[in-house]
């Protein structure tokens, strides 16, 4: 997903309005503006089991990159939207849920942005809750204001 959060040059305060893009676009603003720029991956899924007493893991999230950012109007700028990882159907076997896609924002004047997508769960036949762990998230690469994946908020986590 990306989403802008814009202001119009020249007004008053007030709410910044959201623009949020669920599918893959070209997208030219009307006019000049500064926004704040999120680009999320696609999220993985989860796993399957094989059972009724056994354990899956979570997907994980996908990776975000943040920029603020000076678009112009007459600028075309395009957005990639990842899909979501493909859901597992164990039908009696333990099986991995797919991958996230990747989400981009990308035009000219600006640094590509791109927040990978997350890593699929696991499946598992164990009945033990330690067995399966959730996956892995993505990571995230060109945002001006820093860029979020779940390995650096596991990091923040244990301190």
């Amino acid at each position: 997903m990306a989403v802008l959060g814009a202001a119009a040059g020249g007004g008053g305060g007030g709410q910044l309005p959201i623009i949020s893009f669920q599918t893959s676009r070209t997208w030219t603003p009307a006019y000049d503006l500064t926004a704040y720029v999120y680009v999320i991956g696609g999220g993985g899924a989860g796993g399957a089991v094989k059972s009724s007493n056994g354990n899956a893991g979570g997907g994980g999230a996908g990776g975000c990159a943040v920029s603020k950012l000076d678009l112009s109007s007459g600028t075309a700028y395009t957005v990639t939207i990842g899909a979501a990882g493909a859901a597992s159907d164990a039908n009696g076997a333990a099986v991995a849920g797919g991958n996230g896609g990747a989400s981009s924002f990308s035009g000219s004047g600006i640094s590509t942005m791109t927040g990978n997508g997350g890593t699929g769960g696991i499946g598992s036949t164990s009945a033990s809750p330690g067995a399966t762990t959730g996956a892995a998230g993505g990571t995230a690469t060109g945002g001006t204001l820093g860029t979020v994946s779940y390995t650096h908020l596991r990091a923040h986590e244990t301190k």
